[in-house]
């Protein structure tokens, strides 16, 4: 993480008031940390899962900011001229188009360059191309869609991933899943993320898009606007929420999932039938139940070898985390 001008570790705040002040505490950041150095490790790994399992207090949020740091850590999309994509486009090719408002799933019907300055026909509205700051094509369309443009905030900034913010929500890796209970998974992500030298949170509306933060004039992002999990209403997302009561009934897991989030022992009892590169296991210590701590440890003595947290992740669990990592043969 970065450093203030004190030398002092640049600590991350949560909200769930948007009329409160929020906090900072020295856990957040790490553990967004986490997230992203499992992503770079995996990259480096060849035909072995990594598996990674955490001791917390209490699991609040700590599924969503480990999974925040995965999608941060994601290879930037290639990014195209929007007009020039436009220009290669046939009627009713679906697409997904980013403006500096929304995210817009549909079909594209036409380009007009008579116009000054073009103008596109998507999904029977029109927008000014110098308008449309990301422009991909999708190989399918299972329904049209239209929502806000989310900013990934603070997040985002720490990350230095607001350049390519409009690319990567055109072009998304769409390839993490988090497992645990959903109605404490859909809360937690309306949690207001700020940083510590960036002043308090203002009023800010759930999963808003364009409030900015009292004082500074920085955008304010939620948890859920770096997350976007799916669902049938989005038009772009990057996550998977699955409950961990019902996780069997998703198998087999997509192709395309590379990393998943067990949270909680609900969710870590499947470990031995994941087979995807990443896995990160988030044990409860406030739950008196040591059966996912079991499954954790007996898996690493059978099959794992071992992943040293601080040399090869180059992470430090925060004070009252514990952690450990391995890897198994896929």
């Amino acid at each position: 993480m970065a450093a203030s001008t004190a030398n002092t570790p640049l600590r991350l705040a949560l909200s769930d008031d948007p009329l409160g002040q929020a906090e900072p505490a020295s856990w957040i950041g790490p553990l967004v940390a986490l997230g992203a150095r499992a992503s770079r490790f995996n990259i480096q790994s060849h035909g072995r899962q990594l598996i990674l399992a955490i001791s917390v207090p209490r699991r609040d949020f700590a599924a969503a900011l480990i999974g925040c740091g995965w999608v941060m850590a994601s290879p930037e999309p290639k990014r195209t001229d929007p007009l020039e994509v436009l220009r290669g486009l046939q009627p009713h090719t679906p697409v997904r188009v980013v403006t500096s408002r929304e995210v817009i799933a549909d079909y594209f019907t036409r380009l007009n360059e008579t116009t000054s300055p073009p103008r596109a026909h998507v999904g029977g509205s029109q927008w000014q191309v110098p308008g449309i700051r990301a422009v991909e094509v999708l190989e399918d369309l299972p329904r049209s869609a239209r929502t806000p443009r989310p900013s990934p905030g603070a997040l985002g900034r720490l990350a230095r991933v607001e350049e390519s913010w409009d690319t990567r929500l055109a072009s998304p890796e769409a390839d993490l899943a988090i497992v645990g209970t959903l109605n404490w998974l859909r809360e937690e992500l309306d949690a207001l993320v700020s940083r510590e030298d960036e002043g308090a949170i203002p009023n800010y509306p759930a999963w808003g898009n364009d409030a900015k933060n009292v004082g500074t004039g920085q955008d304010v992002g939620s948890l859920g606007n770096v997350l976007l999990p799916h669902g049938p209403k989005v038009a772009t997302w990057f996550t998977r929420l699955y409950a961990g009561a019902k996780f069997a009934d998703q198998f087999p897991i997509p192709d395309d999932v590379r990393a998943i989030v067990l949270d909680g022992a609900g969710a870590i009892k499947y470990l031995s039938q994941i087979e995807v590169p990443v896995v990160v296991c988030v044990l409860d210590r406030s739950v008196a139940d040591e059966t996912a701590a079991e499954i954790v440890v007996q898996l690493r003595n059978s099959r794992g070898e071992p992943v040293s947290l601080r040399e090869e992740l180059e992470w430090t669990p925060p004070a009252g985390v514990e952690a450990l990592a391995f890897t198994v043969a896929l």
